[in-house]
Order: C-alpha cells, then structure tokens, then sequence
C-alpha cells in the first residue's frame, strides 16, 4: 500500500534536518502512539551524507485477528535511514526483527522550504503484508499509524527545536525572562 504524506513543520529545512540527526531528538520522542521511543544504535555522518540506525518497538494494542498471528513482543525493527544532506532527501528502510517474510516498508521524505521560516516533510513509502486475505486489513491499519506517526513527529520535532532554541538563547547571555517577583 502507498502512503503518501504533506506535513507542515515549523522550521527551516535546514533546521528541522540538523535536529533529525541529534540523538537527543530520538530521545524526546518518547511513545507516540503505539510506537515507543527508538533506540539510536547510530548516527555517523559526512559533509554529504548522513547514516542513521534506529530500533523501534510496537507498543500498542493488536485486535484479535492480528494477536492471533502476531506475538506484540515480536513487532520490533531496525530502521536504516541514508540522508543526502545537500537535497534534503531522506532514504528509510524497516528491516523487521522477527516476521521479515510477512512485512516490508520502504519510504522516503524530503524537507521542502515553504512559506518563511517553515518547510514541509514530503513522504511517500510502499508498505506491504505478504498475507493472504488480511494483508490489505492490515496494511491499511498500519498507514493509518505510520501517518499518525509522522505528524506526531513533526509536531515533537518543533517542540524539540523551541525548546532547544531557548536553551540556547539562554546559555548565549540571553537570560530567560524571569516571572514572579524578584
């Protein structure tokens, strides 16, 4: 099943994709929805290119079909993501930990500038369940969420660089407004 995404972020390209590489990120995540937070098995990264390995865990609540087929405990993955820094273009393959003949995801997303200091995350990706009869029932279950999942995270993604931003403004001799009486 294609997905394909416009997410409005309010961030630079260049802002938003500085902080997809920071470990810190990943880190803020933490559940969104029936995903739990990565674990950042790596991040290396070159003047053109960035290499990002992330595991990811299901966190949710399989209805019956799907628990009948599926052990939850067993819906983790590693997500290899290749980032062509100059585009702004971003590679994302899932390689499933366990049920790897039953899943297949292949994306990618691009930051595009828009309107001032704004962008928007362009995503499209191919997901597919090599199951007879079910496999339709569940790749539409799972695009619901992989969408749910990606606006979640453009959302996180701005809270993330608002507050980075003023963390930053205040340890460069811009102190935080002060409330209350002093």
């Amino acid at each position: 099943m294609k997905v394909v995404l416009d997410v409005a972020i309010k961030a630079s390209p260049k802002e938003a994709q500085a902080a997809l590489l920071e470990p810190a990120f990943y880190q803020s995540l933490g559940q969104l929805g029936a995903i739990a937070a990565p674990e950042v098995r790596s991040i290396s990264r070159t003047n053109k290119s960035a290499h990002l390995v992330l595991h990811y865990r299901f966190a949710g609540q399989l209805n019956g079909i799907a628990r009948s087929m599926l052990d939850p405990d067993k819906l983790t993955w590693v997500q290899e993501t290749e980032v062509d820094l100059a585009r702004l273009r971003t590679q994302v393959r899932m390689v499933p930990d366990n049920y790897e003949q039953l899943i297949s995801f292949n994306g990618w997303y691009e930051l595009r500038r828009s309107e001032g200091r704004k962008c928007t995350q362009h995503f499209e990706a191919d997901l597919r369940v090599h199951l007879p009869l079910v496999g339709p029932l569940a790749e539409r279950a799972i695009t619901s969420s992989i969408r749910d999942n990606v606006v979640s995270t453009a959302k996180v993604l701005e809270r993330y660089l608002a507050a980075r931003g003023r963390r930053l403004g205040a340890t460069a001799g811009n102190p935080r407004p002060r409330t209350g009486n002093a």
